[in-house]
């Protein structure tokens, strides 16, 4: 019956109106029927919304606030944190993203996400090239399924360009 949709279903059917498909936001595929949407904040792309075109029913990622909304504290591998800075610390312990996130492509029903928990030296650069800082780049690494869950612990790994997949 109509009246029984649950909310991930009524999501699915606000977010493609096309109010979610034009100006602030943009969506993009993301491989095995699944989609992100991505909406501007304060300039930047933030990825806030995934959407399940098999079973249509989308789940909100992240908030207007910058906040992980699917990751909790038990999500985050501690021990691969233990040397980092303490701000990069306070960032994941706020589950906060105001970073570069990066959701990849789907493969088996599950995405790597790529959350930047410090920006390299070069994020806080203007136009002209002043205001560089000396920060190095902290990524952590993880994996979620189709509902935004997260399926393999967020990890620091020294090397920021590897893969889980």
């Amino acid at each position: 019956m109509p009246g029984d949709e649950s909310y991930e279903q009524k999501m699915y059917k606000l977010l493609n109106t096309e109010h979610y498909t034009t100006g602030r936001y943009r969506t993009s595929d993301r491989l095995e029927d699944m989609s992100l949407i991505e909406q501007t904040i304060w300039s930047w792309w933030k990825p806030r919304f995934l959407l399940d075109h098999r079973i249509q029913c989308a789940y909100e990622i992240m908030d207007s606030y910058y906040e992980l909304v699917t990751v909790t504290d038990e999500d985050i591998d501690w021990d691969s944190l233990k040397d980092l800075p303490e701000n990069a610390i306070a960032r994941a312990t706020a589950h906060n993203a105001m970073f570069p996130t990066l959701i990849y492509g789907f493969h088996n029903g599950v995405a790597e996400v790529e959350w930047q928990i410090n920006p390299d030296g070069k994020y806080w650069m203007d136009d002209d090239g002043f205001g560089m800082t000396n920060d190095q780049e902290i990524a952590l690494f993880g994996l979620i399924d189709r509902t935004g869950q997260v399926v393999k612990k967020f990890t620091y790994k020294p090397s920021s360009n590897f893969l889980l997949l």
